[in-house]
C-alpha cells in the first residue's frame, strides 16, 4: 500500500490556506451587521459558500484515517484492538484541541440578528482588553475540529462492524453506510427545531443529547457521511487502481454534485441565512459530491500523474496541508492583535470587502512564509508534534515522518 498520498496534504493545505483567508476577511468586514441577507453582494455569497467547505476536511480525514487503519493492519500486522485504540486516542486528542481552540482562541460567533459577536476569551482580550468568561453558546458549537473528532471516533464504531460482518475490506460496506446515513441526516431538519426548544426551555437532558448531531455548524448529521465517502475512496485506493477508482468514484461524485446544485437553484435561496432547511442538505449534496471531484483531481496530478516534484506554489500549499492545525489554532488571535495595532496607528481604520481580503490574503501569506522557516525544525512544538508524541504507544503516526521530511 503507497504510504502517503501528496495530493490530500496539498488540497488539506489549499483548504486550510483559503479557510484563514475567508476567516479574517468575514471578520473584519466592518459592514457585516449591515449586510442584507436577503439579497446579498455576490462576494459575500462566494465568501459564506467557502465558510461552508469544511466537509472537506470531513472527507479527507476519513479518507487518511480509514487508510491508515487498513495500513496499520495489514502492513504493520498491528492487532485490530490496538488500531481501534490508536483510533480512539486520535479523536480524543482532536476534541480536546478542538475546545481548546473553541473557548481559549477561535474565532467569533456572530448573531446577526442581535448584531453580537461571541469571541473566544484571547480574541476578546486581544481585540478589546477586556477578559470574559465563554459562553453556552461556544461550549455547544459544533466548529469544524469538534466535527472531525467526532467522525475519527464514529469511523471506530465503522471499522468493528466492518470487522465483524466480514473477512475482508469491502468498499461497498463503506459507499452503503455513506449514502445511508446522509439520507438519514434529514432528520436534522425536524431535530434542529427540537433541539432549539430544548435550549430555550433549558431541557439540558435534550441539549447535551442531541447538540453533537444536530447544533450549528458541523455536525454528525450529515459529516459524518462525509467521512464515510472517504472511508470508502480509502478502501478503494488500497489497490493502488486509479482507473478503477475514478470509474466508481467519479459516477457518484458527479452526481451527488449536479443534482445537489439543481435542488439549490430550485429552492428558494436561505443560504446566507444559514437555516436548516432542504436548500441546506441541497448544499451538503453538492458538497459531497464536489469534494470527491477535489480528491480525483488532486491524487490524479500529485500522486498518480505526471507531476514528479512540487513546484513552489504546491509546496507552499501543502506545508499548511502538514503543520496548518498549529496555524489554524492561533491565526484569529493574531488577525485580532494585528488589527489592535494597526487601530492604534489608524483609529479611523474601516474595512470594506476589498479591504477585508487583502488583510485576510496578507496573513494568511505570511503564515505561509513562517511555515516554511518552522519546517527547518520539524514544526516542533506545534499541534502536529504534540499530537503524534501522544499517539507513539499505540503505533505511532505517519505524521511523525512528514513533519520531520524537511528537518535540518
Amino acid at each position: 500500500m503507497k504510504k502517503n498520498f501528496i495530493g490530500l496534504d496539498v488540497l488539506r493545505g489549499l483548504g486550510i490556506f483559503v479557510l484563514l483567508v475567508m476567516h479574517t476577511a468575514f471578520y473584519y468586514f466592518n459592514g457585516l451587521f449591515e449586510l442584507d441577507l436577503d439579497n446579498p453582494p455576490l462576494i459575500v455569497t462566494l465568501i459564506g459558500l467557502m465558510l461552508m467547505f469544511a466537509g472537506v476536511f470531513a472527507m479527507i480525514s476519513g479518507l487518511v484515517h480509514t487508510y491508515q487503519h487498513f495500513r496499520k493492519i495489514e502492513e504493520h500486522k498491528i492487532l485490530f484492538p490496538l488500531a481501534l485504540k490508536h483510533n480512539l486516542k486520535s479523536g480524543l486528542f482532536v476534541l480536546i484541541i478542538a475546545y481548546l481552540y473553541f473557548i481559549f482562541t477561535g474565532p467569533g460567533v456572530v448573531n446577526m440578528s442581535t448584531q453580537f459577536m461571541s469571541n473566544s476569551i484571547f480574541v476578546e482580550f486581544l481585540s478589546s482588553g477586556n477578559l470574559i468568561n465563554t459562553t453556552l453558546e461556544r461550549v455547544l458549537y459544533v466548529d469544524s475540529l469538534v466535527m472531525i473528532g467526532m467522525n475519527i471516533l464514529l469511523l471506530g464504531v465503522f471499522f468493528r462492524l466492518h470487522k465483524r460482518f466480514f473477512k475482508k475490506i469491502t468498499p461497498n460496506f463503506y459507499l452503503i453506510s455513506a449514502v445511508l446515513f446522509f439520507i438519514f441526516s434529514l432528520i436534522r431538519i425536524p431535530l434542529y427545531e427540537v433541539y432549539l426548544n430544548a435550549l430555550e426551555s433549558e431541557n439540558w437532558v435534550v441539549v447535551l443529547s442531541l447538540n453533537f448531531f444536530v447544533n450549528k455548524n458541523n455536525p454528525v448529521f450529515p459529516y459524518l457521511s462525509f467521512a464515510l465517502f472517504g472511508a470508502w475512496i480509502a478502501a478503494l485506493l488500497r489497490t493502488g487502481d486509479f482507473k478503477g477508482l475514478v470509474k466508481r468514484v467519479l459516477p457518484i461524485g458527479l452526481f451527488l454534485f449536479i443534482a445537489g446544485v439543481a435542488l439549490y437553484i430550485l429552492l428558494p435561496d436561505t443560504m446566507l441565512q444559514r437555516s436548516i432547511d432542504p436548500v441546506w442538505f441541497a448544499l451538503m449534496m453538492a458538497q459531497n459530491g464536489l469534494f470527491m471531484l477535489f480528491i480525483l483531481i488532486a491524487l490524479k496530478v500529485y500522486d498518480f500523474g505526471k507531476t514528479k516534484e512540487l513546484n513552489f506554489l504546491s509546496r507552499f500549499l501543502k506545508r499548511f496541508g502538514v503543520a496548518g492545525l498549529s496555524i489554524f489554532f492561533i491565526e484569529s488571535m493574531v488577525s485580532a492583535a494585528v488589527y489592535s495595532l494597526i487601530r492604534l496607528v489608524y483609529p479611523s481604520i474601516s474595512l470594506d470587502i476589498p479591504g477585508s481580503l487583502l488583510y485576510g490574503l496578507t496573513l494568511a501569506i505570511i503564515w505561509g512564509l513562517l511555515l516554511i522557516v518552522w519546517e527547518k525544525s520539524g514544526y516542533k512544538y506545534g499541534v502536529e508534534y504534540f499530537y503524534t508524541k501522544f499517539l507513539k504507544s499505540s503505533g505511532g503516526s505517519l505524521k511523525a515522518a512528514k513533519l520531520s521530511e524537511h528537518k535540518q
